[in-house]
């Protein structure tokens, strides 16, 4: 159960025995990110994506890690990433579209919220969000419904 400290202490030999092992890597800054250890998560995930540029999980992982310290343009720039990988990836767009709105960016934010809800009509956070954002933007004329 949920025993992060231990997950990272089993992979870190793992990861000094065989440096180039993507997975290893991957899945420890999965634990460090629980632990809301984003720096030491973003430093794996950077790992992963170097040895791995396709990784679009790594990708959309570290932009989440960003999202937390408060970079939103490096999650931006990453969701980005992850999207141009997998280009139907609802939770990157919706993602992508949070932290647009965390930088004023408010069409941005609903063109990607769109985007999620046009892929998956279903998919209640990006529905919450632009329905969210629409409600407290200043001008929501200017934004498409």
């Amino acid at each position: 159960l949920h025993q992060y400290d231990k997950a990272i202490d089993d992979y870190t030999p793992v990861m000094e025995l065989n440096p180039d092992d993507a997975e290893a890597y991957f899945y420890r800054g999965k634990a460090y990110s629980k632990l809301k250890q984003y720096d030491k998560a973003i430093d794996d995930y950077t790992k992963v994506i170097e040895l791995n540029p396709e990784d679009a999980e790594a990708c959309y992982n570290r932009g989440g890690a960003y999202g937390e310290l408060g970079q939103y343009q490096k999650a931006i720039d990453d969701y980005t990433k992850a999207i141009d990988i997998d280009s139907d990836d609802t939770d990157a767009y919706n993602n992508r579209g949070c932290a647009y709105e965390k930088l004023g960016q408010y069409e941005k934010a609903i063109d990607d919220y769109n985007k999620a809800i046009e892929i998956d009509p279903n998919h209640q956070i990006a529905i919450k969000n632009k329905k969210t954002l629409l409600k407290k933007h200043p001008e929501p004329k200017k934004l498409k419904p």
